[in-house]
């Protein structure tokens, strides 16, 4: 498999990604939903999410294939966002099934994806994912600029094209070769069973907890302070670019340091980034407190990745990691938005801001207790 392909795959899926995700909530309020309309929708996107990610990471691992199950999983998040941003006019259960659908398989796609590139390569994982970060941080602004002139049905044409593309080179690609073993429902239930994977899996549903504010509530205190799209759009697209450095240096990083003072460093910042989130008042000071993602994210989800992998079985890798994902990602996508829109209404979007940064202490604790666990 040249590697050259895999960057390019990972910068396409990652661009068209970009289209679709960072423009969902913006869309939403052109369509002139109430907010406990939007938040039925991104509860869909959550239970999407979590039953995605689950089917696809036991499907992979049963049938020891990760490309067949990659292209459904594509197929489903193109057709229902082409048909999503195709419309001018809003229609409440349709649009409901499409943002559900849409919104939820970004997620998928996005952590199935991560799972294949680190299956096929994982020293190279960090520079693969960094090209998926190019590719969000370049759609963020194409996208940005392109709805500063047309409507969001642009959308549903860039992602059209950009997908012949994708088709393109990924049919290029052939699947990892994987080892013959039979999934059996003893071995899921190994996971279950597996006190390292629950406890881990728990203190990254709570760091991603504080990760999925910054997708909902930060993004709403932009639209309060009446930030367009383009904005918005900034903001995702330097957060995405902030990504690369870390991604480019992982292998080193996780040489020179050790894993876990990686993973609490990255929740502490997470704890400075929303209490700098609370402080600032303008579209400036907010993508400028974005910046921060350079060392938030990639050193949540680099850790991940290894740790699961770490102290669960080869036979499940793909559910070890996909579950866990539809977890800590899933679960925080649907009660997220639920607690700080409930947090919102009673102190204030400031207030919930600054809430969010203290919660951090929680997931602190448990990594220093999982620590001398492990020892």
């Amino acid at each position: 498999m040249k590697k050259w392909k895999l960057y390019e795959l990972n910068f396409l899926l990652f661009f068209i990604i970009a289209f679709i995700n960072t423009q969902i909530i913006p869309y939403l309020k052109v369509m002139k939903y109430s907010i406990v309309e939007r938040g039925y929708m991104i509860a869909g996107m959550a239970i999407i999410t979590i039953f995605g990610q689950i089917v696809f990471g036991v499907l992979c691992d049963k049938y020891n294939k990760t490309k067949p199950f990659f292209l459904i999983g594509y197929s489903m998040m193109f057709v229902s966002s082409f048909l999503l941003f195709l419309k001018h006019s809003p229609i409440l259960l349709y649009d409901m099934i499409l943002v559900s659908i849409s919104g939820g398989m970004v997620h998928v796609m996005m952590g199935l994806d991560e799972t294949w590139m680190l299956e096929i390569d994982e020293n190279k994982y960090g520079f693969l994912r960094a090209a998926g970060a190019i590719g969000l941080s370049v759609g963020a602004i194409v996208v940005g600029r392109l709805l500063k002139k047309v409507s969001f049905s642009m959308i549903s044409i860039g992602i059209s094209i950009s997908t012949i593309l994708f088709l393109f080179i990924f049919f290029k690609l052939k699947d990892q070769h994987k080892k013959q073993i039979k999934l059996q429902v003893a071995d899921l239930k190994e996971l279950a069973h597996n006190h390292y994977y629950v406890y881990l899996i728990l203190i990254y549903l709570c760091i991603y907890i504080i990760g999925t504010a910054d997708q909902y509530v930060v993004v709403n205190k932009m639209l309060q302070l009446h930030i367009d799209s383009t904005m918005i759009g900034l903001k995702w697209a330097v957060q995405s670019f902030m990504e690369i450095p870390l991604f480019l240096f992982a292998s080193k990083l996780l040489k020179k340091f050790n894993i876990y003072h990686l993973l609490s460093f990255g929740t502490i910042m997470y704890a400075i980034k929303f209490i700098l989130y609370g402080l600032f008042q303008s579209a400036v000071g907010i993508i400028m407190t974005t910046t921060l993602q350079v060392v938030t994210l990639p050193l949540i989800m680099m850790t991940s990745k290894i740790l699961i992998k770490k102290v669960s079985s080869e036979q499940l890798f793909h559910s070890a990691q996909m579950i866990g994902m539809a977890i800590f990602i899933g679960i925080s996508s649907l009660i997220t938005p639920i607690i700080t829109s409930y947090l919102c209404k009673v102190f204030g979007v400031d207030t919930t801001l600054y809430i969010i940064a203290v919660f951090s202490i929680i997931p602190l604790l448990m990594i220093y207790h999982f620590m001398k666990m492990m020892k």
